[in-house]
C-alpha cells in the first residue's frame, strides 16, 4: 500500500512527532511511506530519526504547499491511501476525489479534541474523509457526534514502548512533581494551577521541561508564589529521559483540555504515576489509585488532594506499567494494520 502522511504545524519537539517517528518506521517495513509536511517544522531533529526509505517533503509558502499537496491527489491511483493530521488538507482532499471521480482512500487521524478547539469548523470538515483513526475514546465520540458512521472510525490510541529500566529513587524524601510540555500560564495546559497546587504543598520541588511563549510569565508567577527556590526550569530538552535520572513522583498535567498526551503514556511505561486533570479523555489511559489520581479543573484542593495521595500511595512499578498494557508496541502495531487494511476496503 502507499500510504501519504499530510501534516501541518509541527514544531518538532511535541508528541505527535514521537507518534509518527514510531508509527511510520514500522509501516515503511511493508509498505511505501512518504511524511508530507505542510510546514517547515521550528526544529528539525525529530526528521533525523525517520528509516532513510521514508520520504520527506517539505512545503513553505502559503500558495506553493497548495498546489503541491493538491498535485500529490491529482496524481494518486486507488492503491493510495492518505492519513491527514490536518482537517484543511482533508476538506481539499474530499472536495479533489469527489469533483475528479479519484479512487484514492483519505483518513483523518486528528491529534487533539475536536470540541475543544476554535481553529476551524470541525463539524464540516473531519466528516468529509473515507475514514478515521481515532487516538481517544472522546475524539471517537466528537466524530460520531458529528455524523461519522461508527463503522468508519477505528480507535487505536497511541503507541508506547515498555521500559524495562527503572530509575533509581531520590534520596532527600521529599515529593518530586515534574511537568514537560508546552509553557502555557492559562488556556489549554493552564500552568498557573499547577504552580499554585505546588505552592500549597510544602517542601513539594517541581521540575519544569519545555519550552512557549509563556516561559517568562510562568517563572513570574512562581515567584509571585514564593516558590521560585522550589521550581527548576529545564528548558526545552532534546531527549527528556535521559534527562530525567532520579525517578519522580509523579508527573502532574492540569490541562483543560487534551488529545492523548505521550508523555502521560511515557511516564506511566516507567512505572512512574501521574497526577491530572480530568480532561475529556483521561480515563483511556488513567485507573484511580492504580497508576494515578486525578483532579477535576479549577478545584485546587482536589489538586492539592491528588498530589497529596500521589506522595502517599505505595506504587507498584509492575503494575503501574501493565496499565497500559493496549499501548504498548505489539498491541498497537496489530491495531493500526488492521484499522488501515479495513477502512482501504470501504
Amino acid at each position: 500500500m502507499k500510504l501519504k502522511f499530510l501534516c501541518t504545524k509541527l514544531s518538532g519537539t511535541g508528541g505527535t512527532e514521537t507518534v509518527l517517528v514510531k508509527v511510520l518506521n514500522h509501516l515503511v517495513t511493508q509498505n511505501e511511506v512518504e511524511l508530507v509536511l505542510a510546514d517547515e517544522p521550528v526544529k528539525y531533529e525529530w526528521l533525523d530519526k525517520l528509516d532513510q526509505k521514508i520520504k520527506v517533503k517539505i512545503y513553505a509558502g502559503r500558495f506553493e504547499k497548495l498546489i503541491k499537496i493538491a498535485q500529490l491527489f491529482l496524481s494518486a491511483d486507488k492503491s493510495t491511501c492518505f492519513i491527514s493530521l490536518s482537517p484543511k488538507i482533508i476538506k481539499l482532499g474530499a472536495k479533489i476525489k469527489q469533483l475528479l471521480h479519484k479512487q484514492y482512500t483519505l483518513l483523518s487521524w486528528i491529534h487533539f479534541s475536536l470540541a475543544d478547539q476554535d481553529m476551524f469548523d470541525a463539524a464540516n470538515t473531519i466528516p468529509l474523509a473515507d475514514g478515521h483513526l481515532a487516538i481517544s475514546s472522546p475524539i471517537k465520540a466528537e466524530l460520531m457526534k458529528y455524523g461519522v458512521p461508527e463503522e468508519k472510525i477505528r480507535l487505536i490510541y497511541n503507541p508506547i514502548e515498555p521500559e524495562p529500566a527503572e530509575l533509581p529513587s531520590y534520596s532527600d524524601n521529599k515529593p518530586h512533581f515534574f511537568y514537560a510540555g508546552r509553557l502555557m500560564l492559562a488556556g489549554q495546559k493552564n500552568l498557573g494551577e499547577l504552580l499554585t497546587g505546588v505552592a500549597h504543598f510544602d517542601e513539594a520541588l517541581l521540575d519544569m521541561y519545555g519550552t512557549g511563549v509563556d516561559a517568562k510569565k510562568c517563572e513570574s508567577k512562581a515567584t509571585e508564589l514564593g516558590i521560585a527556590d522550589r521550581v527548576t526550569w529545564h528548558g526545552w530538552t532534546p531527549d527528556l529521559w535521559q534527562t530525567i535520572q532520579k525517578r519522580p513522583t509523579a508527573l502532574v498535567m492540569t490541562s483543560t483540555y487534551e488529545g492523548l498526551p505521550m508523555i502521560m503514556l511515557e511516564t506511566i511505561a516507567r512505572g512512574i504515576p501521574v497526577v491530572s486533570s480530568r480532561f475529556n479523555g483521561y480515563r483511556d489511559v488513567l485507573k484511580e489509585g492504580e497508576n494515578g489520581f486525578t483532579y477535576d479543573v479549577g478545584d485546587l484542593a482536589g489538586l492539592e488532594q491528588a498530589l497529596h495521595a500521589a506522595t502517599q500511595a505505595t506504587f507498584d512499578p509492575q503494575v503501574v506499567k501493565q496499565s497500559i498494557a493496549p499501548f504498548y508496541l505489539e498491541n498497537y502495531f496489530a491495531n493500526l494494520e488492521q484499522a488501515l487494511v479495513e477502512l482501504a476496503k470501504n
